[in-house]
């Protein structure tokens, strides 16, 4: 019995942390309310597929808006990079590991990265 409720201690912990994580990052501390930011398909695509490895550099992948670790790579062209991203890429599994993404959308999102360095 007492497992049981160090599980379900867990579980509830596990939710509140899961909801926190899913709130709105964009909302002003000062509780202004302001017109939500519109947020493109590429943003999207990358947030829910990329983001893991991508905004902490996981096993060296360019950060967003890191424009030492993302020119040379802009340098060889969108469609060079789909490619890569498409087949993998050194340590890069293909398609980031989502079989599902298309080039159509590996495509968007790589171009969100990119657009990030500016």
């Amino acid at each position: 019995m007492h497992v049981t409720k160090i599980l379900s201690v867990l579980f509830l912990l596990l939710l509140g942390l899961l909801s926190a994580c899913s709130k709105d990052e964009s909302s002003s501390s000062a509780g202004a309310k302001s017109a939500p930011a519109e947020v493109s398909a590429g943003e999207e695509i990358y947030k829910k597929n990329c983001k893991v490895c991508h905004a902490q550099s996981i096993n060296g992948a360019p950060i967003p808006g890191n424009k030492s670790m993302w020119e040379p790579r802009a340098q060889k062209g969108v469609d060079v990079l789909v490619q890569h991203a498409s087949e993998g890429f050194g340590l890069m599994p293909p398609k980031g590991g989502n079989v599902d993404l298309t080039e159509s959308e590996l495509r968007q999102a790589i171009e969100y990265m990119i657009a990030q360095m500016q």
